[in-house]
């Protein structure tokens, strides 16, 4: 991994996505109503414009390559053109959420292209809805329960499965899973409780487990098998506890939004301004690269996988060139082990649903394995 240009925006970053191609990269701001699109030319990052709306950001995704879907506190989903500076389309309902009157509108949002999906997460009503992409109509009957304040949808690589993770406390968790198929949408009876503050998980490449990440601080990691959601290992650096603020984001509690998993190495932007390799079963650090000045709240790839985005909560956007990890691209198809694991009651609560918890009273700790 080698680095090929760097840009300061000098603001406050709470995270950075770039498109399949690798041709554009979105910087989102911490409790901000304002972006930036960043054209990627010749491994070179150029600033291309700062667009601001009158609500405030809580999440992105690229449905095309110039095209970006936004969730926004206050105000429907905005579809935004890139290259005409335009809002396209818009979609979804604004709700105050009684539990938590602060919060109209939407958390978070994801696109799954090969099922002409739009999936977005309602913050007043603490349901995920899902939209065919095209039309814009909710699918009938997969409204489904999520929480006051669900932080990500993330796709397995099937494609035919979704984790929708919410940030309870400074030290839990969940994460619910949901199966869509033929336009419906199924929810799995088990779900994961952490024990930390979740910010981001991510499936293997294979799809067999899955990672989460977080920590109020420290940082911290847990794995589980999927879909049986059996527990693997927890693990912890507790040198974390140590880090000067600001290192939080008003995105979520924790300070890390995303991470990639490459031959079962977890690849995470640290608070000390480092990119580490960590061994997921053993927790040992492998490896690091000085990326930025300040704490690294996001990393994320190119479909090819051969440019990388890493950003950084001072303001640091970085652009890296990927000649050493190696990425499954490929989706592969993972089924439920058994059809009991799964139901059509999509408002199911968690009192209702089995948790798989980290039966660890002390998580093993994350500890430096470079010589």
């Amino acid at each position: 991994m080698q680095i090929v240009n760097k840009i300061d925006l000098k603001r406050k970053i709470s995270k950075s996505i770039i498109n399949e191609s690798g041709s554009t990269a979105l910087v989102l701001f911490d409790n901000s109503s304002e972006f930036a699109i960043i054209d990627i030319v010749d491994d070179q990052l150029i600033l291309s414009y700062y667009h601001q709306f009158d609500f405030t950001i809580l999440d992105a995704c690229f449905s095309t390559k110039n095209y970006v879907w936004f969730a926004l506190n206050g105000t429907r989903n905005i579809e935004w053109n890139i290259n005409t500076k335009t809002v396209s389309r818009t979609c979804g309902d604004v709700l105050q959420n009684n539990l938590a009157p602060h919060l109209r509108g939407y958390s978070c949002i994801r696109v799954i292209a090969s099922k002409n999906l739009l999936i977005a997460a309602n913050a007043g009503s603490c349901k995920i809805e899902f939209y065919d992409l095209n039309s814009l109509l909710r699918l009938d009957n997969t409204d489904a329960l999520s929480e006051v304040y669900t932080k990500n949808i993330v796709v397995h690589p099937s494609e035919q499965i979704i984790a929708a993770q919410t940030t309870d406390s400074e030290d839990t968790g969940s994460i619910r899973f949901f199966e869509i198929k033929d336009n419906s949408v199924k929810l799995y009876r088990k779900y994961i409780a952490t024990l930390f503050a979740p910010s981001a998980c991510s499936f293997s490449e294979n799809g067999d487990e899955i990672v989460t990440t977080g920590g109020f601080p420290p940082f911290s990691y847990q794995v589980n098998k999927f879909p049986s959601l059996d527990f693997v290992n927890e693990f912890t650096d507790d040198e974390g506890l140590n880090i000067p603020e600001p290192w939080g984001n008003t995105r979520g509690i924790t300070y890390n939004n995303d991470f990639l998993i490459s031959s079962s190495k977890l690849i995470v932007p640290y608070y000390n301004g480092l990119i580490n390799y960590i061994e997921q079963g053993t927790g040992k650090i492998i490896e690091s690269i000085k990326c930025c000045n300040s704490l690294c709240n996001s990393l994320t790839r190119s479909q090819n996988a051969k440019l990388l985005l890493c950003s950084a909560i001072g303001g640091e956007v970085v652009l890296l060139r990927n000649n050493s990890l190696d990425f499954n691209i490929a989706a592969q198809t993972t089924q439920y082990e058994e059809a009991a694991y799964t139901t059509t009651n999509l408002l199911l609560p968690f009192v209702e649903m089995e948790d798989s918890t980290s039966p660890l009273d002390f998580p093993l700790q994350i500890r430096d394995g470079i010589n």
